[in-house]
């Protein structure tokens, strides 16, 4: 099972204290799942049609993406904002196939 540890995110997010711990392992698991579900593949050893590796790239993206929840955890919105930052997307898009309309 893939994971990032919590004092990788922890260093990435310049975090000291453990207030937020459970915080950031709940954020981590989000960031996984997204990223999985944004390059629509499972993690696997080798790059098959149904798989991808969990690469440095996915990983920094994942970090990345834990950071902007971490930051904007109490951003109130009229409407309910979704959207992957382009800088994790440009990360996470090289392990995507290519959808056909």
């Amino acid at each position: 099972m893939v994971s990032i540890e919590l004092d990788e995110i922890k260093q990435h997010l310049r975090i000291e204290h453990n207030l937020d711990d459970d915080l950031l392992r709940v954020y981590a698991d989000t960031a996984l799942e997204v990223a999985q579900n944004h390059i629509g593949k499972t993690w696997g050893e080798e790059r098959t049609e149904s798989t991808t590796p969990f690469t440095q790239g996915i990983k920094v993206g994942c970090l990345m993406y834990i950071g902007h929840l971490y930051a904007n955890r109490e951003v109130v919105a009229d409407v309910q904002l979704h959207e992957v930052p382009m800088a994790i997307k440009s990360l996470w898009n090289v392990y995507r196939e290519p959808s056909i309309f």
